[in-house]
């Protein structure tokens, strides 16, 4: 008798390649048996019809960055319940250079608010030089430098899986600031997530190239953060047309001989603060301008910008977040889909009204289902297997996740149950519906628990 049975399935494990209808029971916290023979439980999923995979692993979100005061832990337990219905069982927050700190502190709160996925966190190097009183343009002096680094070993000890740069979003980091946290990094065996410098195509091969050169001078293993919204188009500047970037850039990753590895968000829209340094150069060299923005956050929540309410906003007190509709040709994305070295990570992030309403870019409630529905199910960029090992065996071995990510006897009791021909993204743009869960995802089970079940009556 088993905690929990999951009968018929078909069941798809990346790491082996094993694609066959089995009975899967769980034991406590782990996958005690798969079986073509009967089994009992406790618990018995049906399973005929549907696939079960490991539970989805998401590199990179924000879920970390959203703390309101007198509201503990109210925007993490959102993101974290977002995430589970839509098969994540495991997440990395403290992307982008942002992060909680102390790390130790943080990751103590979150084991007491038994938060219903598994939440990782880096911790980002904006972060840092705020710790030091270094703001977003200043450069670290050497000694500032060797101060930083203490605090990123620090941080690493405390649980950190490692660090993050925002190097967009803090143009002061020097390269010397960079590598210096990368010797922690490589020191500590974990890896550096960058948001690279640059997100224009004139600059692309350049802005991959400064974080090639980090990784093969330290030897630490590198995560380009949401590859194609920085590298796109062509390197003549030709925004509209996107292929080249990717597939020089592609060259330049597997000819280093470095162990780099990126993550890229099924849509075609940026989403960013208003008052960040992204901003400062104006539109001129990207794919989008000034009236593809979105206000996401806010009272003017759901407006689009112009350039009077643009030059407001960026001057406000409060940050807005807003989604930057059009900036990447989807061509992009399908041409990183299709190299082995990517995975997906949503970049999610939420916000919540004082009255409680959702606010954000519907990738952190629709990007696994998005990812299955466009690029394996219609477009057929990839079988289904090499979907499922994107979504999960790449980001667990960049984690060191051993027990994750594999669909076997003995690993983790992490599943995701859900039917490949129905699995549809249905979040929007707009006020909660950017939370809606997907259709298709008939269950999640976290440590041998089911998490969740279908909402929707035709899921259960």
């Amino acid at each position: 008798m088993f905690d929990v049975v999951i009968a018929g399935a078909r069941v798809l494990d990346p790491e082996t390649g094993r694609d066959e209808s089995l009975n899967v029971g769980i034991a406590g916290t782990a996958i005690a048996v798969l079986s073509a023979s009967p089994l009992q439980g406790a618990r018995v999923l049906e399973g005929s019809g549907l696939v079960l995979a490991p539970g989805f692993i998401d590199i990179h979100t924000h879920e970390d960055l959203q703390e309101t005061p007198g509201r503990s832990f109210e925007m993490p337990r959102e993101t974290a319940a977002c995430a589970l219905r839509t098969g994540n069982t495991t997440i990395l927050g403290g992307n982008c250079g942002g992060s909680n700190y102390p790390v130790g502190k943080y990751l103590e709160a979150q084991n007491a608010e038994h938060l219903p996925i598994n939440c990782l966190t880096l911790v980002g190097n904006s972060t840092l030089r705020k710790v030091l009183g270094l703001d977003e343009y200043a450069t670290a002096g050497p000694s500032q430098i060797a101060a930083m680094k203490d605090l990123a070993c620090a941080a690493l000890d405390e649980g950190a899986q490692g660090i993050s740069f925002g190097l967009q979003y803090a143009p002061g980091t020097s390269f010397a600031e960079l590598l210096a946290l990368c010797e922690a990094v490589r020191e500590k065996d974990k890896f550096f997530a960058v948001h690279m410098r640059y997100d224009t195509p004139l600059r692309a091969v350049e802005t991959v190239e400064e974080v090639i050169s980090a990784a093969l001078i330290t030897g630490a293993a590198l995560q380009i953060s949401h590859y194609a919204a920085n590298v796109y188009g062509h390197a003549d500047g030709a925004a509209k047309n996107g292929g080249g970037n990717i597939d020089i850039t592609a060259r330049l990753i597997e000819e280093s001989g470095a162990d780099i590895r990126a993550d890229v968000y099924p849509y075609d829209t940026w989403a960013t603060g208003i008052r960040s340094a992204v901003f400062d150069q104006g539109f001129e060299d990207f794919n989008f301008n000034v009236t593809d923005l979105e206000l996401l956050s806010g009272p003017l929540a759901g407006r689009y910008c112009t350039q009077e309410l643009f030059d407001s906003l960026r001057h406000a007190p409060q940050e807005t977040a807003v989604a930057c509709h059009n900036a990447i040709p989807m061509k992009d994305i399908e041409a990183a889909y299709r190299l082995p070295f990517v995975c997906l990570g949503s970049d999610a992030s939420m916000s919540l009204s004082a009255d409680g309403h959702r606010k954000g870019h519907p990738r952190g409630a629709g990007s696994p289902a998005r990812f299955l529905q466009e690029f394996v199910r219609e477009k057929k960029i990839l079988s289904l297997m090499e979907g499922i090992r994107k979504l999960t065996l790449i980001p667990a071995r960049r984690l060191g996740l051993g027990r994750k990510g594999r669909l076997q006897e003995g690993m983790d009791a992490d599943l995701c149950l859900f039917d490949p021909g129905t699995i549809t993204d249905r979040a929007a743009y707009g006020m909660d519906v950017c939370a809606l869960a997907p259709a298709g995802i008939r269950a999640v089970i976290v440590g041998g628990k089911v998490a969740y079940e279908g909402s929707d009556p035709a899921d259960r």
